[in-house]
């Protein structure tokens, strides 16, 4: 049997026998149904009107309310104008907090502690227009005249020295870095250790050494790596299917504004691209420490070694988030285990040369075959020794006396 169909056959099984696990699909069901409600809760949350309650009363001008609502509208508030008969029964809403404020016989604001500036300008820009309307009314101008007289002068602005406008998509593609960091990081806390996991527990069980008898050991990490893998992105398509489900079903407006243009489709790419790159890279990590040790009592002994390892880069973006990458970001890019995290940031916030992209690119998949080489040798010389941890070193030269079945 190849190693390319050694490969497959690893990975399908990883996929399918963990994809059939009560468990995953447990929590798989449990965190999309998570997701869908909470967005759903929030929108409750943030959704609620923001609708301003205001009222007049007392000897109004005509058409007060019309202009009231016309001013809240060209300021962008919402409001509900109630009339109330007389000053009195306006002043006692007020006071029964059933309005915010009252603008009674068109020329006082009534309210509790003194109204917003909002409301205030509304009232005062909508008793203008309603007084300086009836007063051209009594003279007797036409409609169209009053509206002539009443239109707004449509200011003009020219710039002699206009500033250089920013890039429109560099703040969104800033937060789209930051975010994918952030999916980048837990999932190789997730599923890097599941790859260890993997790999105990076949020491465990001794099954390891029959697959070993029927494998090369280099063909099971990197089956392994690429079962539980895909399994990973399966899991991560479904948590994105149900948040846009529950964007869907419960909008917020605060995220009206907000698509995948905005931050641009080539953005998107590197995005990904670099997440493929950065799950390969660390969970080989995981799959060499993973396999000194064969207790899963002992997994948080290695495992933080590489959520450790990416953290330096983590907190660099996030430093250089209001700045922008600085020369020591540039430099620590093309660092293979930093290059998943800084090149997209680097890349979604600014020109980068394609040149640089290239060699951090090289850079790491150099660095994913070393890894892939080191565990199979570290799994050679550790996969059978079980009880303590054993040293990486001594797994390493181990390893240099066992051979690969083919």
């Amino acid at each position: 049997m190849t190693p390319k169909n050694q490969v497959w056959i690893i990975a399908r099984r990883e996929f399918t026998v963990r994809s059939k696990s009560k468990v995953f699909r447990g929590v798989l069901i449990g965190l999309s149904l998570l997701i869908i409600g909470g967005i759903f809760g929030i929108s409750l949350l943030v959704g609620r009107s923001d609708t301003t309650s205001l009222g007049v009363g007392g000897d109004s001008p005509a058409g007060l309310v019309d202009e009231i609502e016309a001013a809240a509208e060209a300021m962008d508030a919402d409001v509900v104008v109630i009339e109330y008969p007389t000053a009195d029964s306006a002043t006692q809403a007020v006071e029964s907090g059933e309005v915010q404020a009252v603008l009674v016989d068109g020329h006082t604001i009534v309210s509790m502690s003194g109204p917003s500036g909002t409301v205030a300008s509304i009232f005062s820009s909508a008793a203008h227009v309603a007084v300086r309307r009836q007063v051209a009314s009594d003279l007797g101008l036409t409609e169209a005249d009053v509206d002539s007289l009443l239109a707004p002068v449509q200011i003009e602005v020219v710039q002699l020295e206009p500033e250089e406008p920013e890039e429109p998509n560099q703040e969104a593609r800033g937060v789209a870095s930051f975010l994918s960091a952030i999916v980048l990081l837990t999932t190789i806390m997730m599923f890097g250790q599941f790859v260890a996991m993997g790999i105990v527990e076949e020491k465990q069980n001794r099954i390891v050494e029959v697959i070993l008898s029927r494998a090369r050991a280099s063909s099971l990490v990197v089956g392994k790596v690429l079962g539980i893998g895909t399994l990973g992105l399966v899991q991560i398509g479904v948590l994105g299917l149900a948040t846009v489900i529950g964007l869907m079903l419960a909008p917020l407006p605060e995220l009206d504004g907000l698509d995948i243009t905005s931050v641009g489709l080539t953005a998107v790419f590197w995005l990904i691209f670099w997440f493929v790159l950065g799950y390969l890279l660390y969970s080989f990590m995981y799959a060499t420490v993973g396999a000194t040790i064969s207790r899963q009592e002992d997994m948080q002994s290695v495992a933080f070694i590489p959520a450790v390892s990416i953290m330096p880069a983590y907190m660099m973006m996030v430093f250089s988030m209001q700045s922008g990458p600085g020369p020591w970001v540039r430099i620590a890019s093309f660092v293979p285990i930093w290059s998943p995290i800084l090149m997209p940031f680097r890349i979604n916030l600014g020109d980068v040369p394609l040149w640089e992209v290239a060699v951090a690119v090289l850079l790491v998949i150099l660095t994913i075959a070393a890894l892939v080489q080191v565990g199979s040798r570290v799994y050679r010389g550790a996969a059978l020794r079980t009880g303590a941890r054993v040293p990486l070193l001594d797994a390493w030269r181990s390893g240099s006396e066992g051979t690969e079945t083919s």
